[in-house]
């Protein structure tokens, strides 16, 4: 079986997690649309294809499936996920399995005030979410949303243009309109899981960990941490919102409540930690993509493995003048 992960970005580990669970029965494939891209370098072999909003990508995508008997794709990218989730038939009719929810999902998800309005409708626990500048003004002013305050895009991705702002001026000054929300900012502990839905879209694992230090919205130590009560929430949110395959939720524990900030239905940033006390993710998406039904997998994992991130260097010979 060969499996292709698109966007590869920087994300060699997750490639090898691949390679390990084929266990040698197929080739673990990868793309992205730039050769700087690390990742790539540890396939078995790498495609440069257009950006995911370039017009040709999905026929590129398909013609590289196609060609090298690929049976199961991948996308580490949330800009990504709704174009495959719209031409996902056009993969599935030969036989290529996406592994990504549906688009009522990703929709969901990659709009972070449609994020809000799920979580509210379901009467999860949210951060306090406005798209109105002036709703946000007379929430500040009758004391029920307080400084500081998050502004961000509706559709962002990677905390790209991320602002805290703390005062009604800086509020007025920096917020750019419908595109984007303003939340509030809740105080706690900030925690990152990892999530996988079977083929039922019956949620079946779940691992958490405390996000010890974040840089540039990703988290880059982290310690695991086994709480039940949050599993359990966790469970009811992921099986209300139907998610296929691997998920990351982002939440705030203030106290003994559980606040979500995102919910994101792809590989987390933080998954490596998951898989060294026992998730295997890439094993699962083999079995899945095998037509394989997966049982609930509800471990006890052990508490205090921290995760501490370090970088790779890379090599490649670059004919740079051609």
């Amino acid at each position: 079986m060969n499996v292709l992960v698109t966007s590869a970005g920087t994300r060699g580990y997750l490639i090898r997690y691949f390679k390990k669970a084929l266990k040698e029965k197929g080739k673990i494939f990868a793309a992205d649309c730039s050769k700087y891209a690390p990742a790539l370098y540890n396939a078995d072999n790498y495609f440069i294809v257009p950006p995911a909003l370039d017009k040709n990508y999905i026929n590129e995508l398909y013609k590289i499936c196609l060609k090298n008997d690929i049976k199961g794709v991948i996308s580490l990218n949330d800009v990504e996920l709704p174009i495959l989730a719209q031409h996902k038939n056009k993969f599935i009719e030969k036989g290529i399995h996406l592994i990504i929810s549906d688009k009522r999902v990703i929709d969901i998800c990659y709009d972070k005030y449609k994020t809000f309005k799920f979580l509210k409708k379901n009467k999860f626990s949210f951060a306090k979410t406005y798209i109105s500048l002036d709703e946000s003004l007379r929430e500040i002013k009758a004391k029920n949303l307080k400084f500081p305050l998050i502004l961000k895009p509706r559709k962002g991705s990677a905390s790209i243009r991320i602002i805290k702002v703390f005062n009604i001026k800086e509020l007025r000054d920096k917020f750019e309109g419908k595109k984007f929300i303003i939340q509030e900012f809740p105080q706690g502990d900030e925690y990152g899981v990892d999530v996988f839905s079977n083929s039922d879209l019956v949620p079946i694992s779940i691992f958490a960990k405390r996000k010890m230090r974040i840089v540039a919205g990703e988290a880059d130590k982290e310690i695991t941490v086994y709480d039940e009560k949050m599993i359990c929430y966790i469970k009811n949110i992921i099986g209300r919102l139907k998610l296929y395959g691997p998920g990351d939720i982002d939440l705030i524990k203030r106290e003994n409540e559980y606040i979500i900030l995102d919910i994101n239905p792809r590989f987390g940033g933080g998954y490596s930690i998951a898989h060294a006390v026992g998730a295997n993710f890439p094993q699962k998406i083999i079995r899945l993509i095998n037509g394989e039904i997966l049982e609930a997998d509800f471990r006890r994992y052990p508490d205090n493995i921290v995760m501490m991130k370090q970088y790779e260097i890379v090599t490649r010979n670059f004919n740079i003048l051609s």
